[in-house]
């Protein structure tokens, strides 16, 4: 589960010292130990929502603030919970999502979803019906989500009791600071959308 991309943790250990220890850390942390009893009682450590920030040049011209992109480094333990979590409520409610979504799934993209809607138009003008085809920009609609919301379809999904609060409690009161060059700026916690 972790990739081979260079990330160390905020303890400052470098993801392979957690890669080669995984067959001690594996028991510990599976669903019969450390994850379940989060999950049971809907907390999460407050360590596992700390956040540093540091900026990634892209290229261009470095005084730009707008060529660096935003990278978090946060607790492995918290991106494996987080991983095994999707992942099992990806496949558990895969059946229930339509197969015209293309979305947040392996495999499928706007690349897939523009090859189907251009097969769907293809088709439809070859059998001579009229095509009329409205797209929208959604580039940063899912930059931030209502966490209300979000709680409310979870709720109708089926998520409730203490998973539910595990839930809100992993996305609420998390807090990061920003890291440039030798400073890092104080702790400020994430608001709450």
């Amino acid at each position: 589960m972790l990739n081979r991309t260079l990330h160390h943790d905020l303890m400052a250990f470098h993801q392979y010292f957690y890669k080669n220890l995984s067959h001690c850390l594996a028991y510990p942390l599976s669903a019969t130990c450390i994850y379940t009893s989060f999950m049971s009682v809907g907390q999460i450590r407050q360590s596992w929502k700390e956040a540093i920030v540091t900026p990634v040049f892209r290229g261009g011209i470095d005084s730009d603030p707008s060529n660096y992109r935003p990278i978090s480094l946060t607790s492995i333990f918290s991106k494996l919970m987080e991983r095994v979590f999707v992942l099992d409520m990806l496949c558990y409610y895969k059946q229930q999502v339509s197969k015209q979504q293309h979305g947040f799934f392996a495999s499928k993209s706007t690349v897939t979803n523009m090859l189907s809607c251009m097969n769907d138009w293809t088709c439809a003008l070859m059998n001579k019906s009229s095509v009329v085809v409205a797209y929208v920009d959604f580039q940063k609609a899912f930059d931030s989500v209502c966490h209300n919301k979000l709680f409310c379809k979870l709720k109708t999904m089926g998520f409730d009791g203490n998973l539910l609060k595990w839930i809100e409690n992993f996305l609420c009161g998390q807090w990061q600071c920003t890291y440039v060059g030798d400073y890092l700026s104080e702790p400020s916690v994430l608001l709450v959308v």
